[in-house]
């Protein structure tokens, strides 16, 4: 019997005795609310069963809320799980009393319920920003996947889902090897499927596959990101079909990884074609995905820059810092330091001063909330404008109105250098992958202090850099 006609069948049941037969019309609804359909209205036609299930399971709670509980909370789960069906905020607020009434239970059944409520809670806290909440619920959940062992492929499938979301933690977070491990099991999960499961699960396979090629490229394996890119381009291609706006963001997504790729392995044409590409694509979600349209141009941008067309790259960065602003903090930083850097190297001395001030201020703001993604940022602009107050006096005389050899952003040279040191110190301490930045500082300050005449402060810094350079080798 088909779904459609099970429902058909139950209501009138159910209204007639709800005790009996409201259990069976909310689990057909529940079911009904998780199946994607390629068809016009298919997303509404969920959202409307999910909706139908959440005020049934409620009624029934309240009559017998010791039998009741764990189905509203699936019933719960499941309408949060149609995609852009409702606001973030209202559906963090559903997965949370979702997880109150089944936290405690100790059945298999609620486990299931409570693993699946934290792995999309997660998902939400990650989508907003809120990376380090998401890591430790995500974590949780993968625990209580494990704890409801034996899974069925539904379960198993949720349960990668939950990885993915690990790996996004961990990837924004600046841990590129943990970020890697987890994607690369959520993978693995999703190609041990039979070949007609893989077909259920398409558009998971194409977001890890995504997801995973990110990771690959981070970690200098340029060559098989770009082979997983080609092998899950038709799981790509058929989730444009099905849910044409989660398609094209994984898409736009792909096709920023393949951009890097293709730079890295010294194809600058075809990686400007994919950024370019990209960018189309994140123009398309506007207004709702404005931080991943910035994330594009910023990748453009900079390319273009490392492709000599300095005056499109600078638009390109130009254009981000607009975007990000009041929608991504971290976009918004990253893109202030990228166009200060490309205003520097122009000489538009004009221009740095509000953007360092403004990327100081922005990175402050954060930085003991997001250490790992805003201290490295607030190195980089501390150095900028060291390298400001101590530009080499040949290009400053090069041009009739030199930069500021005092302070920029309240900041004179040398106490800037000193604080990116301290910052970058501690970075290196607790990821030695920073080391390179904390020798680059260091030799920023050297250089500063050795214009000034402190000779002795100098060579101290410039020794500690070569110590670090040597270490490295």
């Amino acid at each position: 019997m088909s779904l459609v006609v099970r429902i058909a069948l139950l209501r009138p049941l159910a209204r007639r005795r709800p005790l009996r037969w409201g259990p069976w019309l909310a689990e057909a609804l529940v079911t009904r609310s998780q199946l994607v359909s390629g068809l016009p209205g298919g997303t509404a036609r969920r959202s409307a069963s999910g909706e139908e299930a959440v005020a049934l399971c409620r009624r029934l709670a309240a009559d017998r809320p010791d039998r009741h509980r764990v189905d509203l909370a699936r019933a719960l789960v499941a309408r949060v799980g149609v995609p852009d069906a409702q606001a973030m905020a209202e559906a963090v607020d559903q997965l949370r009393e979702a997880i109150g009434y089944v936290e405690d239970a100790p059945d298999r059944a609620a486990l299931v319920v409570l693993a699946a409520a934290r792995g999309g809670l997660a998902g939400h806290l990650s989508a907003r920003g809120d990376f380090r909440e998401a890591l430790t619920l995500a974590l949780r959940a993968r625990a209580t996947w494990d704890a409801a062992a034996p899974l069925d492929e539904w379960e198993r499938m949720r349960r990668a889902r939950t990885l993915l979301v690990i790996g996004d933690c961990q990837a924004a977070l600046g841990r590129p090897e943990p970020a890697l491990a987890v994607r690369q099991e959520a993978w693995d999960a999703f190609r041990a499927l039979s070949r007609y499961q893989r077909l259920r699960w398409h558009s998971m396979g194409a977001i890890a596959a995504a997801d995973l090629a990110g990771s690959l490229a981070a970690t200098g394996r340029a060559r098989d990101a770009l082979a997983l890119l080609d092998v899950s381009r038709e799981g790509r291609e058929w989730l444009r079909i099905v849910q044409p706006a989660h398609g094209r963001a994984l898409t736009a997504q792909a096709l920023l990884v393949e951009a890097e790729c293709r730079a890295e392995l010294g194809e600058p044409d075809a990686a400007l074609r994919a950024a370019g590409e990209a960018v189309d694509r994140r123009r398309e979600q506007l207004p709702a995905r404005r931080g991943e349209l910035a994330a594009a141009l910023r990748v453009h941008g900079q390319l273009l820059l490392r492709c000599g067309q300095r005056e499109a790259g600078v638009d390109r960065l130009a254009e981000a810092v607009e975007v990000a602003r009041d929608a991504n903090d971290i976009e918004l930083a990253a893109g202030l330091v990228r166009l200060a850097a490309a205003r520097i190297v122009d000489r538009r001395w004009d221009a740095v001063g509000p953007l360092l001030d403004e990327a100081l201020t922005v990175c402050r703001r954060w930085a003991e909330h997001l250490p790992e993604v805003f201290r490295p940022l607030l190195v980089e602009a501390l150095n900028l404008v060291l390298s400001m107050t101590a530009f080499d006096a040949p290009a400053a005389d090069a041009h009739p109105e030199g930069p500021p050899r005092d302070r920029i952003a309240g900041l004179d040279g040398v106490t800037a250098g000193r604080e990116a040191v301290e910052l970058a110190r501690k970075l290196a301490t607790a990821d030695p992958r920073h080391r390179a930045l904390l020798e680059r500082s260091l030799r920023n300050l050297a250089r500063a202090l050795l214009a000034l005449g402190r000779a002795d402060e100098a060579e101290h810094a410039a020794a500690e850099a070569e110590t670090l350079s040597a270490a490295r080798e």
